[in-house]
């Protein structure tokens, strides 16, 4: 069984999806990036660290997406204020989102991560906030999420669902690693 280290939501449909076999035991870290640390340092050391106390018979996957302009990360916002100069930045501008993968299975770590360019519409401030008050995206790095109807994004290259969250393609690169623990589910 597939123990998924996230309260997130979205990657709950995800996996739900794929019909794969999980529960879900969230890891609570301390999230904070170190000084001089890049965008790409600091996703794996928070996906990897999200994967949380290991045994050797787990078969344990975290995740963490940011959302990075500039080579600087626009992380959760915590309140409309934030929300709204996220937005701000990002209108009529593209971006990178990146999500990690952390894979713990069999005492074997991994660690990949996708990428995706985001390009948004431009927008005043009268449509981010009509947007931050319809969809409420504190949860969401960058402060907006893809699968919004009527979201900021315009056009995006790359894997919708690591936009999303959950980069499908780096999942299933690992899956001969641990593709017995999964047969039970579809026999």
């Amino acid at each position: 069984m597939i123990i998924l280290r996230s309260r997130s939501p979205r990657r709950k449909q995800v996996l739900e999806s794929l019909d794969l076999d999980f529960r879900i035991e969230p890891e609570d870290i301390d999230e904070s990036s170190f000084p001089g640390e890049s965008p790409l340092e600091y996703l794996k050391r928070i996906t990897l660290s999200k994967l949380g106390t290991r045994t050797r018979n787990d078969l344990l996957v975290s995740c963490d997406t940011i959302v990075v302009q500039n080579n600087f990360i626009l992380q959760k916002p915590t309140n409309g204020k934030e929300a709204l100069q996220m937005l701000e930045k990002l209108s009529g501008k593209n971006h990178l989102v990146y999500s990690g993968l952390g894979i713990y299975h069999e005492g074997m770590e991994q660690f990949a991560f996708d990428s995706s360019r985001v390009y948004f519409h431009s927008w005043n401030q009268g449509q981010i906030l009509n947007y931050i008050e319809r969809y409420a995206p504190f949860d969401k790095a960058g402060s907006y999420g893809i699968q919004d109807a009527d979201g900021p994004v315009r056009n995006y290259e790359g894997s919708y669902t690591n936009i999303l969250g959950f980069p499908i393609r780096m999942f299933f690169r690992y899956h001969d690693l641990w593709k017995n623990e999964l047969k039970g589910n579809h026999a």
